[in-house]
């Protein structure tokens, strides 16, 4: 591990810290996609929704990804480049929060659904400020490592949640039925403070403030997490950063009509947006969402299944962290591909065990269903789970970086939305049937990826420029960024930086 948090041969204790306190920003949307799951099933909040139907239940699960999707396509990007990415994220966390006090407050399924789109849209912001912070703030070389963390907060959250609806699913007397899945909805507020505490005073994306002229500000954020002792020792990096910038400023990659216009930023969205769409398509969202459920159709009792619901919550942890080590090793390529492998391994296991033995007829097979849910975890776990957020955070020029972002991410709330209402109808009315539906996402998701997809580890943000094309661009000065720092560039000046 130590070659893993040091830059330079020293310990790196404020990059580690930042990603840590910022990663939190991701739990709420994990302990949203947790706690769903277990409230579904619980007895006090059927009585509350009058015992909502497969089709209502879609819906509410589905429409805070309509929310996310605003957030992503519309928003993020303008309040990330606004703002910057530190209160970029308490702007999202603050909107969630105000989403799930009404989802907390909820009487019938109208509140339930007002409060899941307000959370929605602040998920979009926050999901997108994560991501692009970690991948702007990282070394080249572990970019990989601590771009994990945001999956890791995503899956601690659905872990805490997962292990609080087991707990508050004990409270059956009193009034326990009906603030049982009440409480463990406002649990939430807990890493939501502790976030928008913390945020303000991590260092700033150095990216952003040399994009906004915040020249030394950006050298003082980059030396402190870099951990070196003076500015010279991190002027490369910052010339790097600087004459990127400059280049995409002058060429004037802002307006987001470009990005489909310009063929190397169009390579770029479209490989962004499709693997962020598979990554929900690969059926992650339906097992995550419905997972108690998915645990009862394969032969569990209800308490069982949130017990064993907890436990998968806490192998994602572990596997995730597990991911972090290897991500920058095997390359994204790799991860995504044998990742998608397994899932659609898994998809068939389970799918044709319970096609073969239905209604739970069979035990040895319903062990089988429960053992293959859980390897379904490992294998989104090393490969979509991290790494989709890592790639489409990592392969967009500097200054259109949270626009490009946001807009790939809608994928994902797309993705969340067909997944979200399609998963408890197909389920319904054709059964086990419906896991052969996503193993074909995934098969196709890994064939993709190998055929068409750069790899991208070890390169900085600044050298994947090459990786999808040269921008369609004629300027007088066609200087390249690497050519604007060799050559001296007046706006590239060694010490004023």
């Amino acid at each position: 591990m130590a070659e893993v948090i040091y830059t330079s041969g020293r310990f790196n204790p404020w990059l580690v810290f930042s990603c840590m306190v910022f990663s939190m920003g991701s739990i709420g949307w994990g302990y949203d996609i947790g706690i769903l799951s277990t409230i579904y099933v619980q007895p006090g909040f059927k009585k509350t929704m009058n015992h909502p139907s497969s089709t209502q239940t879609g819906a509410i699960t589905s429409v805070f990804y309509a929310g996310q999707f605003v957030g992503f396509a519309f928003l993020a990007g303008t309040v990330n480049n606004k703002l910057g990415r530190r209160y970029a994220g308490c702007v999202g966390v603050l909107i969630m929060c105000i989403g799930a006090a009404i989802q907390t407050a909820a009487y019938n399924i109208a509140m339930m659904i007002v409060g899941r789109i307000i959370a929605g849209v602040g998920c979009g912001i926050v999901s997108t400020a994560v991501p692009l912070y970690l991948s702007e703030i990282s070394p080249a070389k572990h970019r990989g490592f601590y771009g994990a963390f945001n999956q890791v907060g995503i899956v601690f959250g659905i872990c805490l949640a997962f292990w609080i609806g087991y707990s508050f699913s004990f409270w059956k007397t009193g009034r326990g039925v009906d603030l049982e899945w009440r409480l463990s909805g406002a649990m939430q507020f807990i890493p939501a403070i502790a976030f928008m505490a913390g945020a303000p005073f991590l260092p700033e994306s150095p990216r952003w403030l040399v994009e906004h002229d915040r020249a030394d500000a950006a050298a003082q954020a980059l030396r402190k997490l870099r951990g070196a002792p003076n500015v010279s020792e991190i002027q490369a990096e910052l010339d790097e950063i600087h004459a990127n910038i400059l280049w995409h400023k002058e060429h004037s990659i802002t307006s987001a009509r470009v990005f489909l216009t310009e063929p190397a930023l169009r390579s770029r969205l479209w490989r962004a947006w499709s693997v962020s769409l598979l990554q929900q398509l690969s059926g992650a969202s339906g097992i995550r969402y419905y997972l108690p459920s998915n645990f009862v159709a394969a032969g569990t009792s209800t308490s069982l299944s949130l017990l064993a619901s907890g436990i998968d919550g806490t192998v994602q942890v572990g596997c995730t962290i597990g991911a972090m080590f290897f991500i920058d090793r095997i390359g994204r390529r790799h991860s995504l591909g044998i990742g998608a492998v397994i899932m659609a391994f898994c998809l068939l296991i389970n799918g044709a065990l319970q096609e073969a033995y239905p209604h739970q007829s069979n035990q040895s097979a319903n062990y089988a269903c429960i053992f293959f849910i859980f390897f379904f975890t490992v294998g989104y776990s090393m490969g979509f789970g991290p790494c989709v957020w890592i790639y489409a955070s990592e392969v967009f020029p500097a200054n259109c970086r949270s626009k490009g972002l946001g807009i790939a991410a809608s994928g994902a709330s797309i993705g969340s939305i067909i997944v979200g209402q399609v998963w408890p109808i197909a389920v319904a009315h054709i059964g086990a049937k419906t896991y052969f539906i996503f193993m074909s996402f995934n098969i196709f998701a890994a064939v993709l990826i190998y055929t068409m997809f750069p790899e991208t580890k070890n390169k900085t943000l600044e050298e994947l420029d090459s990786h999808f094309g040269k921008l369609n661009v004629h300027f007088d000065d066609e200087a390249t960024p690497k050519q604007m720092l060799a050559e001296g560039h007046e706006h590239v000046e060694r010490g004023k930086i």
